[in-house]
């Protein structure tokens, strides 16, 4: 399979107008999803539907972003963008901005029209060539004036701000044109509330979210509505009220509701045109990994696909291995290969506890083996400790003797000491795998698909939660032994 010359980033976020352009986005879920939103927008453009809307869930690094940010670059400067004159993209990233949505899109349409100026560089969620923006300034003049002309009306309201939004939506159907309104990371407004940051943004939120089956059916203007999220809404909701966060209360109670499965965006009658969940499996990853000329082995890529099932660990594979071996890649890139690549961020970690305590005491006892152990496992690439594998384990710690029950049954007690340690975890009768945090820091991925963070200090204070609550237990056991001696003693 022929390799692609273009620079892979660990978030799509990063990529720039020359890597979408070249950047191949038909493989796996991704393409899946990248065609079907594709011929959705070519049906509205030609007049065929007139409103289309599309769910995107995917965990963190799946690639929903890439697959918005490639969709609208291919729209606005791609070889078919003739087709799209009259689609005009509206990006909204949550995480970064209030759910003012008004405000919003006058911030949004302010940084397009500065961009087509050449006053600024290209944003992330402005994409395709200035040039080609150009074409569309008689819209994005439009908008600024629909704007300037409502927004005494509508200003400092949460309400007004979501009305006045679908107004300006309304009001570019009326001039011929078809939005495409992107919601991307849906989840930084419902989950952690990172895009609620004011009681406007609350107020505008609880009043979208009544909102939201009339804009999933088209009732509310005419184009393409697209949100992206980690988690289905409604898990997403009811995980926000299972851990009390204070933006969720706040919004339940503008809602006039009292929990999660009251929240008018979960209704069952709420379907979407296309729905697109990102999930990507082996097979899927090693389609990716050779394109791009990463020849992993299957085993490498079965941990990768059971651990980090994401393109953004082959991205980041990918970044490694061109700095550590830049000239030349291996012909196969095996587990013990891979564990150079992530050596020095494991050795970092292990240095780093060495020097943490707890109560006093050091996170790692002077004669504690289990650091050695687990490099050694991990540099002969023992990243999966399987039950049919235990002699061979044996050998490579060191631990072996001539009575192989014995042998199994202390390579079972170690992989049980690591796993109570947070370094493995137990995934079936016998079977250990390395914890997703610390294979994701080792790759220096700074969230787990999840959502969690995979930072230093988090690892730490994973291990250091195991270690204490392993030393607990130990303690509460030496004191019930004691009180048992002692009973003993007394009945005796």
């Amino acid at each position: 399979m022929s390799t692609v010359r273009v620079v892979l980033y660990p978030k799509a976020e990063d990529y720039t107008q020359e890597a979408l352009a070249k950047i191949d986005i038909n493989i796996g879920p991704v393409g899946a999803a990248y065609r079907g939103i594709r011929e959705e927008l070519l049906r509205i453009a030609k007049g065929g539907k007139i409103f289309s809307s599309i769910y995107i869930e995917g965990l963190y690094g799946s690639g929903k972003t890439l697959v918005l940010r490639k969709l609208v670059y291919d729209l606005v400067s791609g070889p078919e963008k003739s087709e799209f004159e009259k689609v005009i993209p509206i990006y909204f990233f949550l995480g970064v901005m209030d759910f003012n949505l008004l405000d919003g899109l006058e911030g949004y349409v302010g940084d397009v029209k500065a961009y087509i100026n050449g006053e600024i560089p290209h944003k992330s969620n402005i994409i395709g060539k200035r040039e080609d923006w150009k074409v569309r300034m008689p819209a994005i003049e439009m908008i600024e004036e629909i704007i300037k002309n409502i927004k005494g009306k509508y200003k400092d309201d949460g309400q007004k701000q979501v009305l006045g939004f679908f107004e300006v939506l309304r009001e570019l159907n009326k001039k011929g044109y078809y939005p495409l309104v992107i919601f991307d990371e849906f989840e930084r407004v419902i989950y952690t509330g990172d895009g609620l940051r004011s009681r406007v943004g609350m107020d505008s939120f609880a009043l979208f979210a009544t909102r939201y089956l009339e804009l999933t059916r088209g009732h509310i203007y005419s184009g393409i509505f697209t949100i992206t999220t980690t988690k289905s809404i409604d898990e997403l909701v009811k995980l926000a009220e299972e851990e009390k966060r204070p933006h969720i209360s706040e919004v339940f109670e503008r809602l006039g509701i009292k929990n999660a499965s009251e929240f008018p965006m979960i209704r069952p009658h709420i379907v979407y045109d296309r729905k697109y969940v990102l999930k990507w499996i082996s097979s899927d990853l090693k389609i990716l990994a050779n394109k791009y000329g990463l020849p992993l082995c299957e085993e490498l890529l079965d941990l990768i696909s059971t651990v980090l099932p994401t393109p953004r660990a082959i991205v980041q594979i990918n970044t490694r291995l061109g700095e550590i071996l830049p000239e030349k890649k291996p012909d196969v890139i095996t587990l013990t290969d891979f564990y150079k690549l992530i050596e020095s961020r494991i050795a970092e970690l292990l240095e780093r506890l060495k020097k943490e305590r707890i109560d006093g005491r050091y996170l790692i006892a002077p004669r504690a083996r289990w650091p050695d152990r687990f490099m050694k496992l991990l540099s002969s690439g023992h990243f999966v400790i399987k039950s049919t594998r235990y002699e061979e384990i044996a050998k490579t710690l060191e631990i072996s003797t001539s009575d192989t029950r014995k042998d199994r049954q202390k390579v079972s007690n170690i992989a049980q000491i690591l796993a109570e340690l947070g370094l493995f975890e137990a995934v079936g009768a016998g079977e250990y795998r390395l914890n997703p945090i610390i294979l994701a820091y080792g790759l220096e991925i700074n969230r787990l698909p999840d959502g969690s963070e995979a930072k230093l200090d988090e690892v730490i204070n994973k291990i250091k939660s195991a270690i204490k609550e392993k030393r607990e237990k130990r303690r509460k056991y030496r004191e019930r032994e004691k009180k048992e001696e002692e009973q003993g003693q007394v009945e005796g």
